[in-house]
C-alpha cells in the first residue's frame, strides 16, 4: 500500500473514531494536535487499523505510535512483512 492509500484509510478511521468527518490528516499531525483524540480512542484506533489492514500490532510498536507518520511507517511494514 501507498502513503496516500494509507493515509486515506487512517483519515476514515479516525473520521469515524471521532465523528468528524471533516477531518484532515497530515503525516505530521501529531496526537496531541487533533482534537478529540485520547488515550481510550488510541485504543479503539488500534483495533480498527488492525481489522482494516489485517494485521496485529506490537505493543512495542503501539507506544510509538504518537504522529500520523508514525501509523503510516508501522502499517506499511506490515503490509510489506518487514514488521
Amino acid at each position: 500500500m501507498t502513503e496516500s492509500e494509507i493515509t486515506a484509510a487512517l483519515t476514515g478511521l479516525f473520521r469515524e473514531l471521532l465523528d468528524n468527518p471533516e477531518l484532515e490528516l497530515k503525516p505530521a499531525d501529531q496526537d496531541r494536535d487533533i482534537a478529540g483524540f485520547d488515550s481510550a480512542k488510541k485504543v479503539h484506533l488500534v483495533l480498527a487499523v488492525e481489522e482494516r489492514f489485517a494485521i496485529r500490532l506490537h505493543s512495542r510498536e503501539i507506544d510509538t505510535l504518537r504522529s500520523v507518520a508514525d501509523w503510516i511507517k508501522v502499517i506499511q511494514a506490515h503490509c510489506t512483512g518487514a514488521a
